[in-house]
């Protein structure tokens, strides 16, 4: 072999280990662009409320100011003077819910009220979340918090308001008539977002 074809030889081989180089950086996943991926599945909880709700987009109106509902005593969510207005001269009776929280009844010959909590969950979500099933489905607000007027019954003078009180917190107030000696018994879904007012007046702001 003269020297020129030994020289081009050497050329040739060093071209294709440098080629063999780049081929083999640019096989399989950059680490960045794994990085990048895994960071844009990452949510985080809104501002005040709970790392369990859904990641996907709210269903219900978002509220504006949140009010703390959790830890809350069921029982305690009406001052006396308030059962006093509502006609109600007993203690309440406090009671479970099938989702694991409090609830409480108050019950006398004019009236029935039922106050429930739900601040584990998805807040007012649920019950859009379930707004094929409900007997009706009425969107509304109390004190400008947003509510879902449901289950209106006529007929009987019932009803049940579901009241979002935080993104993650709902207060179910169910009312039925028993007499009707009061005018106001007459509109059952506005009787139980009046209740549902006094008890937003009574919460501390979400901390």
């Amino acid at each position: 072999m003269s020297r020129i074809q030994g020289w081009q030889t050497g050329i040739l081989v060093l071209a294709g280990l440098v080629a063999a180089g780049c081929s083999s950086s640019t096989t399989g996943t950059p680490t960045a662009a794994g990085s990048t991926t895994s960071q844009s599945t990452t949510t985080s909880a809104p501002p005040g409320g709970s790392s369990t709700r859904s990641a996907g987009p709210s269903l219900a109106p978002r509220v504006a100011n949140p009010k703390k509902l959790r830890g809350q005593d069921a029982c305690q969510l009406l001052t006396p003077q308030q059962q006093a207005e509502l006609t109600f001269t007993q203690p309440g009776t406090k009671g479970g819910t099938a989702f694991g929280e409090e609830e409480c009844r108050w019950s006398n010959d004019n009236l029935r009220i039922r106050l429930a909590t739900d601040t584990k969950r998805r807040g007012l979500d649920e019950t859009y979340l379930r707004k094929e099933k409900l007997r009706d489905f009425t969107p509304s607000t109390v004190a400008g918090y947003p509510a879902v007027r449901t289950d209106r019954n006529d007929k009987l003078k019932s009803c049940r308001v579901d009241l979002g009180v935080a993104d993650d917190q709902v207060l179910y107030i169910t009312f039925d008539r028993n007499s009707p000696n009061n005018p106001e018994y007459e509109d059952p879904c506005g009787f139980a977002e009046k209740v549902g007012k006094m008890v937003l007046d009574n919460l501390p702001p979400a901390g």
